[in-house]
């Protein structure tokens, strides 16, 4: 080892049960953010400023989990492992979750302003419709854009990352 620093060895128990803790962490702040943004945008009237700090914390780490982990080529294999143990497959699961949310995020703020600015039922009726609808239009193309596509292009690029080692190996394998 260089400059006369010792190589620790380090146990693996030990390493797996931080690295278990360290996923439980973030895990925790991950909730602790969207429970934050949820409490801040229904909950607390004033700005939508203040959110920034936990939506750049939420968009920053998943960002960097996804990147960082396809580039090492381990995304793939999580998304096998995820296959192989579930019912629903991983680009299914991302589906279904970005549908709901966008539809649930739609009924929300359909009934949400149909009851805060009509006059009546027949016009609270309208106004939920055409809410609904417009929210739908928008929010399930762009939460599919937000879940699907990213993950799609994260795996794609980590497979290659996993056909370049593999073919890597069987070269030097061939020497």
């Amino acid at each position: 080892m260089g400059f006369g620093f010792k190589k620790k060895h380090k146990d693996e128990r030990v390493t797996n049960l931080q690295n278990m803790i360290y996923r439980e962490l973030y895990v925790l702040i991950v909730i602790i953010c969207a429970l934050s943004v949820v409490y801040k945008q229904f909950l607390v009237e004033g700005p939508a400023q203040h959110l920034w700090t936990e939506i750049i914390i939420l968009i920053v780490s998943s960002g960097y989990y996804l990147v960082r982990s396809s580039m090492l080529g381990i995304f793939s294999d999580e998304v096998e492992m995820h296959d192989r143990s579930s019912k629903i497959s991983f680009n299914m699961r991302n589906f279904l979750i970005s549908l709901l949310v966008g539809v649930g995020l739609a009924l929300t703020l359909a009934i949400v302003n149909s009851q805060k600015y009509a006059e009546g039922p027949q016009e609270t009726t309208y106004f939920f419709f055409v809410i609904l609808f417009g929210c739908l239009m928008i929010y399930i193309p762009v939460l599919f854009g937000i879940m699907v596509l990213p993950y799609a292009i994260a795996k794609y690029k980590s497979d290659k990352v996993n056909e370049r080692e593999l073919e890597e190996m069987n070269d030097e394998d061939v020497r």
